[in-house]
């Protein structure tokens, strides 16, 4: 069962997110990078700086420490690290509602337009699995 706050990310993206690629607004970018965060979680169980996290989901939490408030920024930075899957959900969920807040209080993101991809803030020294790096100087 969807909690409210996964309910409106998921009828924002409808509205707000192409198939593909960046989104044509800021808000419909914001909305793809926690969607993005989030989707990692449910389905693979990846986490923003642990393990293959580190590729699938930092680019898109830089992303919303960029372009949200402090508040968004501050939650990023508190799911950043986070190994136990508990906390983590609980940690991700008030970040869904801050960038839901945050989207509330800028409408106007809705009709601006995007020039960025979230992909755009990829650090390609630091997303990387340190797993898989260790596991190829093995070989």
């Amino acid at each position: 069962m969807l909690t409210t706050n996964e309910t409106r990310i998921s009828e924002l993206f409808d509205e707000l997110v192409p198939m593909s690629g960046a989104a044509q607004t800021v808000a419909g970018e914001i909305v793809r990078a926690i969607n993005r965060i989030c989707y990692r979680n449910w389905n693979d169980g990846d986490h923003l700086g642990v393990g293959y996290g580190r590729e699938t989901c930092n680019p898109a939490g830089r992303y919303l420490s960029a372009k949200c408030d402090g508040k968004v920024a501050a939650m990023v930075k508190a799911c950043w690290g986070v190994v136990d899957d508990t906390d983590y959900d609980a940690l991700l969920d008030l970040l869904e509602g801050l960038v839901l807040a945050y989207l509330d209080e800028h409408p106007e993101l809705k009709t601006t337009p995007n020039t960025e991809d979230m992909w755009d803030y990829r650090d390609k020294n630091e997303d990387v699995d340190a797993y898989d790096e260790d596991e190829e100087e093995g070989w």
